[in-house]
């Protein structure tokens, strides 16, 4: 266990005089705090940025950062429903990120600092100049791979310090690059690979695969499983055809489906000539269009997010891919579906394939997950999650799954299936539906990228204990938070706590802060917070905690002691002496209705609907229940001005907006500028290697940020 250094004691024992209760973790390898909660300071600036780096530089030393301002530098500010504004900070080196290390400060609605968390890699000594180019490291991602493809570069080479992953930090190229990868089956698969050369040795220090898997009329159209529907379409007054866009959605964005016709995009979107999507073939066109507008509706109506990137980006599907493609996936472009093979698997168009694929590109637009090791296992989990959330049950890919060997590809209430589960034999067990649900059977190879798709059964396992309750391994969860109050604990944790590099154990803090953040007023908020603590302690992750006892009586009557638990009517008391009620600490009063309590004023509250007598951790509500607590939903439209930072364009990142700034595009008014007629967009991407798409797909974004029309 990590030893704090005297300045570091010395430092949190100042912050324990303004909140006795601060809690710390210490990030065991760099011996900086990897989270903080608490009420640390109130803000000395109005400006949030100016307050953070503020806070990090009156307490620098605690978290060994040697200058803040010049070793962090802003990503994002997000604002929650609850109104708390959580700052993240990239980690920086000379001026080269840092991948995964990032730092976010929390900061509530009545402007108290309540906290921080993060990965930083502390004293970094390594060269700031690379000895090999990034030509010559696209020259050896090319000779690594004879099917990786020089025209499907994503970007040109990006110089970044890669930290995570690696026994020490070294200097890379960070190089996105398009090829072939083998799926679990062996069979081929198309790759998004992420190739981190190091710019000194020119070996490759780390490589995974991030195509992520899992995966205006009026027309009508038979989808293979949702059946017979209505679809908003468009109709091509030039061809006479009708095609598959969904222009009706309530903002900016687009759905559009296309049809890939066995192939891979690029493909057209999908066409008919009258309107009536019936053909057999047609049905996992309808699907997709279909229950990608229903995820985009659950992310804009639950949750306040304007399509996976909170920007408006219009959302493409493909169809058909490939040639009996067992597969779905993310690509940080558009979704791709396959067929199938019709003998493991049929089309992989059902509805929570779908959300779980486009809930990896929500994913990729916020806590960023790294696609390797707890983070990609984390970062799966989460697709499972919320796809189950908008499907309505426990079981993900049940529709196209059709091996006999489990009731679906995975199983969030059981992910062993009765215990079959076989952690000598990983692969052929995920094969066949079967994953771990302890820390105990955590899969530690390099094989599916650190186990992405077999470990994120531990986490899907902890997720439903959240919702429903019950006991695993000898651990119960006091109650079950239900799938509603789930979902808006996970999409806190995703858009406001978790970094790229979060573990499984950050996880279990990232929820218990979004508690924290959205439900710190909730009567049941102690009781909610163990049963969090119980659902992961269950799957291996911390220890189990005692669950407060709540006793629900009569209006305005509880019990005077942290320790009774008297029966749920006004007239009930406990009989003479052995049993007292009240005033002995320990006796639980029998709920015989032949005794009755005389009204003692150790016994009465206050009569208001919130008071808890007596106090935490062990409350009694003075009845009835309060009914569910639900936050407000904000859906915010933020209308920025044109000489805000270029970087708070959704996307662009401090990689790529490096690259900008480097052409003295400094802001979002810069950016317009710049991107103002084809040609100039053209020149640009010539000039900096973003795609031309990409740079159109920004240009929508910063428009609808300064409030411009498209």
């Amino acid at each position: 266990m990590y030893k704090p250094t005297g300045k570091q004691k010395e430092i949190l024992e100042n912050l324990k005089k303004i909140d006795p209760k601060v809690e710390i973790t210490w990030d065991e390898r760099t011996g900086a705090p990897q989270r903080i909660r608490g009420t640390l300071s109130e803000m000395k600036h109005a400006d949030l940025e100016k307050a953070s780096l503020l806070f990090l530089r009156d307490n620098k030393d605690l978290f060994s950062i040697a200058s803040p301002d010049e070793e962090l530098k802003l990503k994002t500010v997000i604002s929650d429903r609850a109104g708390n504004r959580h700052v993240r900070f990239q980690q920086m080196y000379k001026e080269i990120p840092v991948f995964g290390s990032e730092m976010i400060v929390h900061i509530d609605k009545e402007n108290m600092i309540k906290g921080t968390n993060g990965h930083f890699t502390t004293n970094l000594k390594l060269p700031d100049k690379p000895e090999i180019s990034g030509k010559d490291a696209i020259e050896i991602v090319l000779k690594h791979d004879s099917k990786n493809m020089k025209d499907h570069m994503h970007e040109q080479p990006v110089l970044m310090v890669l930290s995570k992953f690696v026994k020490q930090p070294v200097l890379v190229w960070h190089i996105t690059i398009d090829g072939t990868d083998s799926d679990l089956e062996g069979k081929d698969t198309p790759a998004k690979w992420e190739y981190f050369v190091d710019s000194i040795s020119g070996k490759v220090a780390l490589r995974y695969n991030n195509e992520q898997t899992h995966g205006r009329t009026t027309g009508s159209g038979t989808g293979k499983y949702s059946g017979s529907n209505s679809l908003n379409t468009v109709h091509d007054h030039g061809t006479g055809k009708y095609t598959l866009e969904d222009q009706w959605v309530p903002s900016t964005a687009r759905i559009n489906t296309h049809d890939a016709d066995g192939g891979y995009p690029p493909a057209p979107v999908s066409e008919d000539s009258n309107n009536n999507w019936s053909a057999t073939d047609q049905g996992p066109e309808v699907d997709c269009h279909l229950y990608t507008r229903i995820v985009f509706d659950y992310f804009l109506m639950v949750h306040g997010r304007n399509s996976y990137d909170d920007a408006g980006a219009d959302m493409h599907v493909y169809a058909h891919c490939g040639t009996n493609w067992n597969n779905a996936s993310w690509n940080g472009s558009f979704v791709k579906i396959g067929d199938g093979d019709g003998v493991d698997k049929d089309s992989y168009c059902a509805l929570d394939i779908v959300a779980h694929e486009w809930t990896h590109a929500v994913t990729e637009h916020t806590a960023g997950l790294i696609y390797n090791g707890e983070s990609g296992a984390l970062n799966e989990s989460m697709s499972d999650v919320f796809a189950a959330l908008i499907d309505g049950n426990w079981l993900q890919g049940e529709d196209n799954w059709l091996k006999t060997t489990a009731p679906a590809g995975r199983n969030l209430e059981d992910p062993t299936n009765g215990g079959q589960y076989d952690p000598a034999n990983p692969i052929d067990s995920v094969i066949d539906g079967h994953q771990p649900d302890h820390m105990t059977d955590i899969y530690t190879g390099s094989q599916d990228y650190g186990g992405v798709h077999i470990n994120s059964g531990i986490m899907n396992k902890a997720a439903y204990l959240i919702s429903t309750g019950g006991t695993h391994r000898g651990i119960s969860v006091c109650e079950g938070l239900g799938r509603d109050v789930l979902g808006r604990l996970y999409y806190q944790a995703l858009t406001s706590h978790l970094i790229s590099s979060s573990d499984f154990s950050d996880m279990k803090d990232a929820v218990l802060d979004s508690l924290d953040d959205l439900y710190a007023g909730d009567p049941r908020y102690d009781r909610w917070r163990a049963s969090i603590t119980n659902a992961f302690a269950a799957v291996g992750i911390g220890a189990a905690v005692m669950c407060p006892i709540v006793c629900w009586i009569a209006p305005h009557i509880c019990p005077p002691s942290p320790h009774i638990l008297c029966p749920p009517s006004p007239h009930i008391v406990c009989p003479p002496s052995p049993y007292l009620c009240p005033p002995s600490p320990h006796i639980m009063c029998p709920p015989a209705p032949s005794f009755t309590c005389p009204p003692s004023p150790y016994i009465l509250c206050p009569p208001s609907p919130r008071i808890m007598c007596p106090p935490a951790p062990y409350g009694c509500l003075p009845g009835p229940d309060p009914g569910p607590f639900i936050p407000d939903i904000r859906i915010r439209t933020p209308i920025l001005y044109k000489d805000t930072d270029v970087l708070d364009i959704s996307g662009i990142g401090p990689e790529r907006g490096s690259l900008l700034k480097s052409k003295a595009i400094l802001t979002i008014g810069d950016y317009l500028e710049a991107t103002a007629t084809d040609d100039r967009i053209k020149m640009l991407s010539s000039e900096t290697g973003i795609s031309e798409t990409i740079m159109q797909d920004w240009r929508k974004k910063a428009k609808l940020l300064v409030g411009e029309t498209q």
